[in-house]
Parts: structure tokens; sequence; C-alpha cells
């Protein structure tokens, strides 16, 4: 997955639009008034628009963005415990310590949670884009299961290539819903 999308990861993308598992971002319906931290990949090609995203979804909310990142290869993937994209097995508890001290230093109660297409990481893992979603809502799943009280949104932004990008809403109960049918392996 790593560069550019398949044809059948174009296809997949499409299905979950049709099924409502991707979902056109509705900014306001996070609330970061006191802000966000943010869960992302570290693809130095990707970050800034990933960024500049959440910016554009405090605008209204406060006057000046307030946006804790928490940034490594493979984002919201490397959340999920045994995650192919990490290279040791327990890396995860790392990084999901980091958001629960993130979150006792900042008082934010907020996470956005990214991950994205294509991705090297990913890649690197020979993680295919339905594992991808699959590993991401896992990883929403442990944050909420470790840290009661927390709002956790899932995003994923996708490069389709030639300058054409989008970030959309992943929807854990419809993944669930659909993967249930569709795809029962990778159903958590």
């Amino acid at each position: 997955m790593a560069g550019q999308l398949s044809h059948n990861d174009l296809d997949f993308i499409k299905t979950l639009r049709q099924s409502g598992v991707l979902q056109d971002v509705d900014g306001h319906r996070l609330d970061q008034r006191n802000g966000v931290i943010l869960v992302t990949c570290a693809d130095g090609d990707r970050f800034y628009d990933i960024f500049e995203h959440q910016v554009k979804m405090q605008a209204g909310q406060r006057l000046d963005p307030r946006i804790h990142v928490l940034s490594w290869h493979g984002g919201a993937l490397a959340c999920a415990p045994r995650s192919p994209v990490n290279k040791r097995k327990r890396a995860h508890e790392v990084f999901l310590d980091q958001i629960a001290d993130a979150r006792a230093i900042k008082g934010i109660n907020v996470v956005a949670l990214d991950a994205h297409a294509p991705c090297g990481a990913a890649a690197l893992g020979n993680v295919d884009l339905p594992r991808c979603i699959a590993l991401h809502i896992r990883a929403k799943t442990k944050i909420k299961t470790l840290n009661q009280g927390i709002e956790v949104a899932c995003f994923f932004p996708v490069d389709y290539g030639g300058g054409k990008k989008r970030t959309y809403f992943l929807s854990r109960a419809r993944w669930e819903k659909w993967a249930k049918k569709n795809q029962p392996h990778l159903a958590d």
C-alpha cells in the first residue's frame, strides 16, 4: 500500500463510502473547545495536511488551535494490540501510555485518531487496506477501554494521487456491521 493506492484499494474505499463506513467530516460534531490529542502517522509527506485539517476543525470552537500531537509510524495503527506495523511485540503499550499521559498533563479528553492511505508503515508490515481499517477501529476500542470518559474519533485521510486528497470520518458502528457481513475475519 506504499506510494499510491491500487485499483483494489480504490474500489474498497468506494465500497466503504457507499456503505457509510467512511463519511464526510462534520467538524463541529467533535467538541474541541479544550483542544485535541492528535494521534497520527509521522509521514512527512502527509503530516501537514493532517495537522491543517485538525486546525480547521477547531475553527469556531477556539480562538487558537490547541493540538497536542503524538506522532509515530502508522499513527492509529501502532496503538492496536498485536499490530503488524510495530516491530516490537508490546510497542502499542508505549503509545497507549503516551495518550493517557497527554490526557493527564494537558487535561484534554478528546482524541483524533488518524491513520491514512497509502501508508508506508502499513506496507512494511504487509497490512492491506481492510486490515488498516480493522486495526484503526481496534485502536479506538483499546483507547476508550483504558481511558474512561475519553472521546475518540477516527479519521482516515486518503491521498488519491494527482493532488486529490480527502479526509473521512471512520464510523466504528458502521465498520463493525459491514465487516461482520462482508469480512468476518476482520470484525473484532
